[in-house]
């Protein structure tokens, strides 16, 4: 097949720091390529080809012109780029769509965010072509209304560039940005009700209100032994952090649509200890490959008691889960035959 994969442009395909979905963008076009099928992409610049045409699109400025422009220009990219592919699979916005879901060209789009109601209704009205939706978790298909015939597959991690550690780094990790709904605060007051060492690897959003909680409850923790923040981290150097850690650290106050950390651990050979929430069931096998504690508001409390069962989860274990469920080479042979289905 040909495939033309499209993310939004803001981080580039494959990401260097932070970019979840551009991650996971980078992973099914290695595998699609390898598998001898031909990958287009359109994505932001730094991005790098897949064997296939590179197309680079650019970000906007918040200046509503520059918004409006840069989505009319989309539509006629995005259509010059898909002319001669068989299928669609996006990963960008939904309003970059309207040109391509009129067309003749199917689109599979997958939904890397939470469930918008307005924009699945937005896109259903203005299917011209075979079109499909693909969700990453059962949790985050259950708050879609949705006619079109949909798909849940999870998102995938390379199980063969992740070494399964031994957790000796004597520490617990948290990765993710440092903010509310992420739970770091709850990740500090862990670390120190259970006398433990933390990591936190992450970026604070430039958001006023994630700034404000980033001062107030984060910074002053900072004492770089007991707790210490290493900023955020490239591929290698969050392999290193994970499969030395004790377990990771997942106290997420949001329904996520999918956490890739939590496999990213899993597949370092690292239990996960989460709240009991949104995709984290779908993940996490409680007692087996990490915690999911209640209640759905993470408190130290039951973490710190989370933590006591450690010694109880066999890394191994963790190893397995991720190479059976959540590696490439299996997810993406799932999503191919969806393609092939939708190309017809």
């Amino acid at each position: 097949m040909k495939i033309l994969l499209v993310a939004d442009p803001h981080i580039s395909v494959p990401p260097s720091l932070y970019g979840g979905a551009e991650r996971v963008v980078a992973l099914y076009a290695e595998e699609f390529a390898r598998l001898g099928h031909r990958v287009d992409l359109l994505a932001g610049p730094g991005s790098l080809p897949y064997g296939g045409r590179l197309h680079i699109h650019h970000a906007p400025s918040e200046l509503y012109l520059s918004r409006a422009y840069r989505k009319i220009y989309f539509q006629f990219r995005s259509l010059m780029a898909a002319m001669d592919c068989d299928v669609v699979y996006n990963h960008a916005r939904f309003d970059y769509l309207e040109a391509l879901l009129k067309g003749r060209i199917p689109v599979l789009h997958c939904f890397h965010n939470p469930i918008d109601q307005a924009q699945i209704d937005f896109a259903e009205k203005r299917i011209g072509s075979n079109s499909s939706f693909h969700f990453v978790s059962n949790h985050q298909a259950s708050h879609a209304h949705i006619s079109a015939e949909s798909y849940i597959i999870p998102n995938p991690v390379n199980t063969r560039a992740c070494k399964a550690g031994d957790g000796n780094g004597g520490y617990l990790a948290f990765l993710g940005r440092l903010t509310y709904n992420k739970g770091v605060d709850v990740a500090i007051s862990t670390a120190r009700r259970c006398s433990r060492k933390l990591v936190i690897a992450g970026n604070v959003s430039s958001l006023q209100s994630d700034q404000n909680f980033f001062h107030e409850h984060v910074a002053s923790h900072l004492d770089g032994d007991q707790i210490r923040w290493v900023g955020p981290v490239n591929d290698s150097q969050k392999q290193e952090l994970l499969r030395n850690a004790e377990a990771l650290l997942f106290p997420i106050r949001w329904d996520e649509p999918f956490g890739l950390v939590m496999v990213e651990a899993l597949a370092s050979g690292t239990p996960v200890i989460s709240t009991c929430r949104a995709s984290a069931p779908e993940v996490i096998e409680h007692g087996v490959t990490g915690w999911l504690c209640d209640p759905q508001q993470p408190s130290a409390e039951v973490f710190s008691e989370a933590v006591k069962h450690l010694p109880e989860i066999d890394r191994h274990a963790c190893r397995q889960s991720a190479e059976r469920h959540f590696d490439v080479r299996v997810l993406a042979p799932k999503v191919l035959n969806v393609l092939k289905k939708l190309s017809g």
